[in-house]
């Protein structure tokens, strides 16, 4: 089992079977009662598995069409994005952008291009798929509270009728603070991304060289040297 496949189901965990669950729990507030009983865990021990089966099938379901309507969130963080680190001051994007024109540049053409995040974290996973542990956990927490996002103002709705004025503030706050999060946690995974594809290429490239010269089992001397 490699890193990877773990944190791939974290990954889905918190990003869609999470919020799906959320949303699994306010569908069933306006079922009708024969049928919410079977949305939500509980009831006779003879139905428990069934409504387990329903709850979690269900949960994975919306939370995907939870997980599409956050990825819109995207074109938002990119705004936030350019106003405050522009590309041209982010010297990991710079130095990431500019390996990957010069490793791979028929990808960096025409509509259809690989984008420099996306570029980096493949280059990352065909080389040293260990590095990938930390950006997918961090990849994990935006995925998650960008959903959050989505959910909040379906919450605000569910507590406005009948009015629970704690509540709809809280949700509204959890809004708010979800999407704060969920830049913070995408601009660290773009980051942490653009410097880890530039470090393995440069480790990579100084090692070659030190092969090249004769310089590894600890020998500092080169060949020529007496």
């Amino acid at each position: 089992m490699k890193p990877g496949d773990f944190l791939l189901g974290v990954t889905d965990f918190f990003a869609v079977l999470l919020p799906g669950a959320l949303a699994m729990w306010l569908a069933a507030q306006y079922a009708p009662a024969d049928l919410s009983r079977h949305l939500l865990p509980g009831g006779a021990d003879a139905d428990r598995i069934v409504d387990w089966t329903v709850f979690l099938l269900g949960s994975y379901v919306l939370g995907h069409f939870v997980f599409m309507i956050g990825s819109r969130l995207d074109r938002v963080y990119d705004v936030w994005r350019k106003r405050a680190h522009p590309s041209t001051s982010d010297a990991a994007y710079v130095a990431a952008d500019e390996l990957r024109r010069r490793l791979t540049p028929g990808l960096g053409h025409g509509g259809s291009a690989l984008s420099t995040l996306k570029w980096a974290r493949c280059y990352i996973q065909i080389h040293v798929p260990q590095a990938r542990v930390e950006i997918d956990q961090i990849e994990a927490n935006s995925k998650f509270f960008r959903s959050m996002v989505v959910m909040a103002p379906l919450l605000v709705a569910h507590f406005a009728h009948p009015w629970r004025p704690g509540l709809v503030v809280a949700a509204l706050v959890m809004g708010v603070l979800s999407f704060v999060r969920f830049c913070d946690q995408r601009w660290k995974l773009t980051e942490l991304s653009y410097a880890t594809a530039v470090i393995l290429y440069e480790t990579k490239e100084a090692a070659e060289i030190r092969h090249d010269r004769g310089w590894l089992g600890g020998h500092d001397k080169k060949p020529d040297d007496p």
